[in-house]
């Protein structure tokens, strides 16, 4: 197949779940209460002010579950209500498998106690260094044997690890796709809200540690951040897409988008609006192809592109 229409394809795919899937009130009442809610979000302060001050008051565990299963229900049910899919509303399934996933997030960013454990034989620029990696790779450790239980005991029908399967379909158009994207992340990179949240990590913060050099560590970095992508990639499109599809089909789309914006709100304003297209056009390949891979990879190149152009700002003015 060529480039061209391997990239046709893709698209296809989108536009395909979109004509059977919209439905303008809920399209509508979607966008409006995100655009909303993310408005008061960077007008009030709230992630910063109120979410990020969790973490030092010993609530984020279940302040961030809190805050996401808001965001979700708070499409989905009026979605619903709005489709008259009153079987899904009035099944309990419904609510308790949707809630595992959304705690089994939120608990995971919200945990913020392995930042007082101890590594007396390391310098503090190896000891925050190591933090910072735990934070990465945190959640990979709390979803993997729930997700497994789930997998082997209830969504036994579920191919691969929702949407972790040996499926590729459309991988070469994924890759076109960010190529696309590359100019426009670019651009975006000489803004001052990009400039201040990239690069992610600082290697300038952390010199000589671990006597490696700082290419070494930066990569260490990097590549833990990647893995960040693929579980951020599996809670969005596969857990709550693929693995809500059983009960909720395409209706699944919509209350994702919403709780995927929210992730962002202590990002660039830029970043969050692109969220709500961007986790669109992801949930619904997700949905036709069954797989998760065309997101992730998507996600870490977009995610490295970024880092890259942090460190070239940040060098080339030092």
């Amino acid at each position: 197949m060529s480039l061209k229409k391997s990239l046709q394809s893709l698209f296809k795919e989108v536009i395909s779940f979109t004509q059977n899937d919209f439905h303008l009130l809920s399209y509508l009442y979607t966008f409006v209460f995100t655009i909303t809610c993310i408005y008061i979000n960077y007008s009030t302060g709230f992630y910063r002010e109120v979410m990020r001050e969790t973490y030092f008051t010993g609530n984020s565990i279940w302040a961030f579950p809190l805050f996401y299963s808001v965001m979700y229900f708070a499409v989905a049910i009026p979605v619903l209500y709005f489709q008259k899919e009153h079987k899904i509303l009035s099944n309990n399934y419904f609510y308790l498998k949707s809630l595992f996933f959304i705690v089994l997030y939120g608990a995971s960013i919200g945990y913020y106690g392995y930042t007082d454990w101890q590594f007396p034989n390391l310098f503090n620029e190896e000891r925050y260094f190591v933090l910072h990696i735990i934070s990465q790779l945190k959640g990979s450790v709390i979803y993997i044997i729930p997700l497994i239980f789930l997998k082997k005991y209830i969504d036994k029908n579920v191919v691969g690890l929702y949407g972790l399967s040996r499926n590729s379909k459309h991988i070469q158009a994924y890759i076109i796709f960010f190529l696309m994207l590359l100019p426009f992340i670019i651009g975006m990179s000489f803004t001052p809200d990009f400039k201040s949240a990239y690069p992610q990590f600082h290697p300038w913060l952390y010199i000589d540690i671990f006597n490696l050099p700082t290419y070494g560590y930066t990569a260490i970095y990097e590549l833990t951040y990647a893995i960040d992508f693929v579980k951020t990639e599996l809670v969005f499109r596969g857990m709550l897409v693929i693995g809500m599809i059983s009960i909720m089909g395409k209706r699944a789309i919509l209350p994702m988008v919403a709780m995927y914006a929210a992730i962002h709100f202590g990002k660039p304003l830029g970043e969050t609006i692109s969220s709500i297209f961007g986790g669109y056009i992801l949930g619904a390949l997700a949905y036709q192809t069954k797989h998760i891979w065309g997101g992730v990879i998507v996600h870490i190149c977009i995610a490295l592109s970024m880092e890259i152009m942090g460190f070239w700002h940040y060098y080339s003015s030092n």
